[in-house]
């Protein structure tokens, strides 16, 4: 019976995860839609449109990159702000910051677009953590990392989409009674 609760929880999990993602992508094809039609230069409209409309550095930078998945794997905790879930290692229920993705320790992660390296650290309750900078001033933030991470990046290096930034560790002191994750927020 726990067995067959668990199965169903990683399928909902799955759904829901499923869920963001095609959300985050169908809010960058809109933003992405928008832009383009603001930057068309059709005869009807040409008298009102800017003599440059080449966009500025400024402009480009306000428009959200396409995302991927740091890696592969099943949703073990869902993120949500409103509702507590249970935090086997606390053993109390908390609101939940992130999405934990369960995989193997050692399990590659990679950034979820091109960004900037903002901060690698070791924080006391999350363990070791990468804070990416990205377009559209969204941040990426990776914890439960191992702590090989500290010695691979440097504050202020570019990363690429789907670049290995750290891998699936185990120092999130505060769910360490999980199973192996990544701690994923956006």
């Amino acid at each position: 019976m726990q067995n067959e609760k668990s199965k169903a929880s990683k399928k909902k999990a799955d759904r829901i995860l499923y869920i963001v993602i095609a959300g985050v992508l169908c809010v960058s094809a809109a933003v992405a839609g928008i832009a383009v039609k603001m930057n068309q230069n059709t005869p009807e409209d040409s008298s009102s449109l800017p003599v440059n409309q080449t966009p500025t550095p400024e402009d480009d930078g306000n428009i959200l990159p396409s995302f991927v998945s740091p890696l592969s794997g099943t949703v073990a905790k869902n993120h949500d702000l409103t509702t507590p879930v249970y935090s086997s290692t606390m053993q109390e229920y908390r609101v939940h910051r992130g999405v934990d993705i369960a995989a193997e320790l050692g399990t590659p992660v990679c950034a979820v677009a091109d960004g900037t390296v903002k901060d690698v650290y070791k924080d006391p309750l999350m363990g070791w953590c990468v804070s990416l900078s990205h377009k559209g001033n969204a941040e990426s933030l990776y914890c439960n990392l191992s702590e090989g991470v500290k010695d691979s990046l440097t504050v202020g290096a570019t990363v690429k989409s789907g670049q290995v930034i750290g891998a699936v560790g185990e120092s999130a002191l505060l769910e360490l009674a999980d199973e192996p994750h990544l701690h994923f927020e956006m």
